[in-house]
Formats: structure tokens, sequence, C-alpha cells
């Protein structure tokens, strides 16, 4: 019993050293995780700050041609060229070689095309190897084509502003930047991979950076790149709060001196059961972490968008839902107690206790954080956004659930241990167990893991396209709740299940007349075996064309008899019959050799005992056949039960979940969900949804039928 207590309490402190190492090194890593979600939020932002900047030069340049010249100094303008409807120069300032329209890119000729529309366009180009704005100005049948000086200014108030260094890339040579270190030329492949994902990413560019996609004037091509690096004066990312970390520690060493305590023999069990106390304390912990570590890391970001909102001259004079665009939050813009502006639906009653300049309040269900600027005007503005959520949840996710496996663990060595009766019976359990590792660790890997991941996923805003993951918790789960389209093919896929009593009725009926010594029956039960063992996919594009409504094979059969034609795989009404029927065609062979199994089992005895007492064919099969195939009976009921509910190949092939959803069945529409709207959250929540109503409703079969269908 010494060694028995040695060894648990070995086997708690192991995983707790671990728990607690791990988790440190877990909340270093979140830490270091939030410097690259911060930077890209401000890259996201230098974006948004540059097109507000070509927004208000393009405003500024919606005057006539002829007053180009008068306001020439005023709005930086170098020179610029006037041409008539026939692309001929009309005036040129100052006396200088004319500007063409066209510079013989893609991109001149939208502007140009733009110009003649009776827009005034500008974009940021590279021109004699320095950066300009180039602008098309409009007016009748004329178009003037303006060079307006770009300077550093734009990026030295953003890194004034933020505390960040900024490039800009226009195309692959570097334009515009503050700071050293900055590369002369970007990678094609990395201009390649922001047009592709459309959204910032971290780079090693220069150290650790951010860089965002820079659009043309229309906002659509990628026409280069923004980078930002944090310096000095950006706000540091928060630090990790270690001490529920070490409170996990002195709450492992409390348990072990516990159990210390306790005689493993009577309360065995409940020394055993210590054992799931850490890691519940741990879980508590782990989250109330996290949730100190996202409120720091939210309030981090926010006081990011307070800068650069404060960078504009006025933001009351921009609208607030280009300002919200800006600041990457919403906004509300307040007097006193009254909302002059804000970019979302918003009452003054829901803007309660928000004087200080940073906190927390529930909008509309939802907790959102907030932080309050007071501008020059006197005015004050109300930055929202939802709380940040990172990657760190899925480490301490997964760091939980390790060490909620661990615990199990011990319980299932210590109940191993303590019904060993000896040393030599432990050691013999210990060598059974060493052979089947290798099997038990291919299940784990390939059966146990993906099992773990899809309800990793299903916690998880996950989307193949987007390279945020945001953490969700159970909304995926509270949202099936509201799901009609859910829950429509959860009531196909229970009409669906119906064809297994018909189809084992049928099986065994043909079992029973190939249960003879009869010439030819070999050849009989491969005929009803045959479908079964074919490829489905092939089955069901032939039945799809024997339910054609114009030359189908059941169609013309019931022509003959003056029925029909009928739409079956085209109606909402027939589509799900149609399938039915070929499900019970399909499953009668495979139930058959399962009964005709049970049947051989049977002694003959028996059937000529009754015989010489008088039963009847009828009689024998209610008193002998029947009760004697429970047990097969019982194990064609639950697996058909299984596979019903997850059908998927005959829906995909022949229907596509139509007409109507009509044949909208579980496992299809967590196929769509996946791999059609690329929601593998929401995917894995139903799919951890349908294992429950399975696992319910075996577990069910089993409690109700397994007693009554084991043979007295």
């Amino acid at each position: 019993m010494s060694r028995l207590r040695n060894a648990f309490v070995t086997l708690v402190i192991l995983p707790a050293v671990v728990f607690t190492i791990g988790g440190l090194y877990i909340a270093q890593r979140s830490r270091a995780a939030l410097g690259p979600a911060l930077d890209r939020h401000v890259a996201e932002r230098a974006v948004e700050y540059s097109r507000l900047e070509r927004e208000r030069l393009t405003e500024s340049l919606r005057i006539s041609p002829e007053r180009l010249g008068m306001r020439a100094a005023q709005l930086d303008i170098e020179r610029f060229t006037v041409y008539n409807g026939a692309g001929q120069v009309v005036a040129t300032f100052p006396d200088a070689t004319p500007i063409p329209l066209d510079f013989g890119t893609e991109q001149g000729d939208a502007m140009l095309a733009a110009a003649r529309r009776g827009q005034t366009v500008v974009d940021l180009v590279q021109l004699d190897d320095r950066p300009v704005w180039l602008a098309y100005v409009p007016r009748d049948d004329r178009v003037a084509v303006a060079l307006v000086r770009a300077d550093t200014s734009l990026a030295v108030r953003f890194n004034q502003a933020t505390g960040y260094d900024l490039a800009f890339y226009l195309g692959t040579t570097r334009a515009l930047a503050t700071g050293e270190g900055w590369p002369d030329h970007l990678a094609v492949a990395a201009l390649d991979s922001l047009a592709s994902i459309d959204r910032a990413i971290v780079t090693r560019l220069a150290g650790r950076a951010a860089a965002a996609p820079l659009k043309d004037f229309d906002d659509w091509d990628v026409s280069g790149a923004v980078l930002v690096r944090a310096t000095q004066s950006a706000p540091p990312a928060p630090a990790p709060p270690f001490l529920p970390m070490f409170g996990l520690v002195l709450g492992a060493a409390l348990m072990v001196i516990a159990i210390r305590r306790i005689t493993l023999n009577a309360t065995a069990r409940r020394a055993f059961a210590l054992a799931l106390i850490a890691p519940a304390v741990a879980a508590a912990w782990l989250a109330a972490a996290d949730g100190q570590l996202s409120a720091r890391a939210t309030d981090t970001l926010l006081e990011l968008s307070g800068r650069i909102v404060s960078a504009v001259d006025d933001p009351t004079a921009i609208p607030a839902d280009r300002l919200a665009r800006l600041a990457g939050a919403d906004i509300a813009v307040l007097e006193g107690d009254s909302i002059i502006a804000a970019s979302f639906e918003l009452s003054a009653s829901t803007l309660t206790g928000v004087e200080e300049s940073t906190g927390r309040l529930r909008i509309g269900g939802r907790r959102i954080a907030y932080r309050r600027l007071t501008l020059d005007t006197g005015a004050h503005l109300l930055l929202l956004r939802d709380p940040l959520e990172d990657s760190r949840k899925t480490a301490l996710f997964w760091l939980a659930g390790l060490y909620g496996l661990l615990a199990v663990g011990v319980l299932i060595y210590a109940s191993f241990a303590s019904s060993a009766g000896s040393r030599a019976e432990l050691h013999e359990t210990a060598t059974a167990w060493s052979f089947i590792a290798p099997s038990l660790v291919l299940l784990l890997i390939f059966s146990a893991a993906p099992l773990l991941f899809a309800f990793y996923l299903s916690f998880h805003e996950w989307n193949l396209l987007e390279p945020a993951k945001p953490f969700v918790g159970l909304r995926h789960y509270l949202d099936l709740a509201s799901d009609r389209l859910f829950w429509n093919a959860a009531k196909n896929t229970a009409i669906y299940s119906l064809y297994v009593p018909a189809t084992m009725a049928c099986a065994l009926g043909v079992a029973i007349l190939l249960n003879r010594s009869i010439k030819g029956v070999a050849l009989l039960r491969a005929v009803f075996f045959l479908p079964y063992i074919t490829s489905f996919v092939a089955i069901s594009i032939v039945w799809q064309l024997m339910y054609d409504p114009a030359f189908g094979l059941f169609n013309w059969a019931l022509g003959l008899i003056g029925l029909g034609p009928y739409p079956w795989l085209n109606s909402p009404a027939t589509a799900l019959m149609a399938l039915i029927i070929l499900a019970v065609w399909i499953h009668i062979g495979f139930q058959m050799v399962i009964f005709l199994a049970g049947l051989q089992a049977i002694p003959n005895e028996l059937y000529e005992a009754a015989k010489i007492d008088g039963a009847g064919p009828w009689r024998r099969f209610w008193k002998i056949t029947l009760p004697l195939l429970r047990p097969t009976t019982f194990f064609v009921l639950v697996t058909s039960i299984i596979g019903s509910f997850q059908v998927f190949t005959f829906v995909y092939v022949m229907t596509e979940g139509g007409p109507l959803h009509a044949t909208d069945v579980i496992v299809y529409h967590i196929y769509q969900n996946a791999w059609r709207f690329l929601r593998m959250g929401y995917a894995s929540a139903m799919s951890w949804a349908l294992f429950a109503v399975i696992f319910a409703i075996t577990l069910l079969q089993f409690r109700t039928l397994g007693r009554k269908m084991v043979p007295s």
C-alpha cells in the first residue's frame, strides 16, 4: 500500500509540475503573440490613415482646371496639364513638358476612364524615383493631370501619434518611411501574399513588422504595401498574469499533502477522486488569467486606436462610419450626455457609467470595451469594440484538456494498482498494456486526435480563408438551437432512419428463406449481399437514372399499369422516400448475412424437439427463432441506427440536399457548412451535437433493450 501511495503521489506531482511549467511557458508565449496582433491592427490603421489623406486631397481638388493654377501653391501642386476631349494639350502650369495622360499602365488607363466619367481621382505613385500624388481632375470635356508633392509628413505624423515606424511601398519599391533599416524593395511573393489574403500579416523584414496591402484609387487592386514596426514609444504588450500559475503550484502541493494523509484502503476511491480537483481549479485559474490578459490587450489596442484618431486634425469633421474604419472600432461622438454622431445604432441610455477613460459595458447583450477621449472641440469621442481574442485561448484550452487526461490516467492507474492483489499481478497488467500500446498510440493519433481537434474547432470561428481563429466559446452550440436548417436536417435524418425496422423485417424474412440447403442458395445469398459491397456512388448514379421522371425505369414500369410518372427526386414530397427505398434495397443484404449467421448458430435439435411436440412453423418462429436471435437483432438494430444517422453519399450524389432542403440530412448539412461555407467551427459543433445524439440513442437502446435481448 505504501508503494501504491508513493506511485500515486508521483503521478500527481509530475502532471502538476508539467502543467505549471507549461502554463508559464504558454503565458509568456501569449504575451509574445499579443505584439504581432497589435502590429497587424496598426498596419491596417496605417492603410486607412493613408486612404483618408487621399480622400482629403481628392476633395480639395474638386475644382475647375482653371483654378488649379490659382491654388497650386496651397495644394502643393508641382505642375499640371489640361487636355481636351481629343487628347490635345490646352494648358500647362508652369511652362514645362506636358504630363502624359496615360503612363502606359493599367492603373493610368483606369484613372483616365474614371476622370472621363466625371470623377476626381487621386493615387500615390512612383514617378522619377520619388513618390507623388497623381490626380486626374475632370471638367466638361477637359481633363487636368496634376502632380502633387508627397513628402514624409504623412509617415512622420503617424509615427509621432502611435510610436510606430512606418514605410510605404509603391509596387515593390520603398517610397516613404520613418526609421532606419527598411529594405529598399519588397519581394514580389510578399506582395502577392498580401494581395491574396487582403489583410495585414506579420513579417520578419527589418525585425518584427506587420504589413498590410495598399489599394489603388478605386480600392480594388493592390498597388503596394504599408509596413509598420513598433518603437520604444509604442504601447507595450500587456504582461501575463503569473499569479494564477503560482496559485496552481500551491494547489497541487496542498493536494499532495492531503493525499499523503489518507490511508489508501477503504477510502482509496476518495483519494483517487482528489486527482480531479487540480484540473478543475487549474481550468478556473486559467480562465481568470486569460480574461485578465484579454482585458489588458483590448485596452492596449484601444489606446492605439485613440492615438491614431488623435493624429487627425478634426475628427468630428469626418463621418462617424469613416472614422470608425480609421480607428478599427465603433465610434460615438458625445457632447455632454447627447450623442451627436455614431457609427452604429446607439442610445444614450446604454452609455451610462462611461466617465472613466477605459472600462466595460454591455450593449445589445454583448460585452464591449470602450475608451473615452476628450477632443479639442470639447466633445468626447467614445471608441467601442469587442474584447480582443487571440490564439492564447487555444493553448490554454489544450493545456487544461491535457491535464484532465493526465488526471484520468492517474485514476486508471490507481484503479489497476488497487485491484492488483500482488506485485506480480500488477506487473502482468502493465505487460499487457505494453503489448497493446502501439495499437493504442495509432488509435489516439488517427482517431482520438481528430476528435479532439474537432472539439477544439467547435469553440472557434474557424474559416480556412481567414488567418484569425477567434475563440467564441459556446456560441456555435447556442446557435444550433435557433438554426432552422439544422433542425430540418435533424428531422429528415430521423425520418430516414425509419428504414431500419423495415429493412430488418425484410432481411430476417430473406435470411429465413435462404437458411436452407437448396440448389443455388449460395448464389442467391451473394446476389442479395452484392449491393452492400458495391460502390455507393455507382449505385446512387444508377438509381438516379432509374428515378428519372422522363425515361427512368420506375416511371416506365408504373406507366404500364397506368400510374405516374412521379418526380421521385424532384419533388419535396417524394425525394426522401426515394432515398429510403434505396437504403432498404442496399442494406437488406448486409442485415440478411448477420441474421443468417444468427440462425445457423441456433441448435437444430431445438426445432426437432418442437416438431415432436407438435409446434408448427409460426409457433417455432415465435418461441425459438425470435428469442434466440435477440442478441443478433440487437446488434443489427444498434449498428443500423448509427449508420442511418451518418447517411451522406446518397444525398450528396442524388439530391444535394434538395429539393427545398427536403433531403438535407445532418451529415450533408455539416459537409456544406464545412466545405461550401467554410464554417469549420460551426460544422464541428454540429458534428459533436450529432455524436451526442447518437450516443444518447445508443445508450438508451442498451438501457432499455440490451438486457431484454439477452436470451434466458
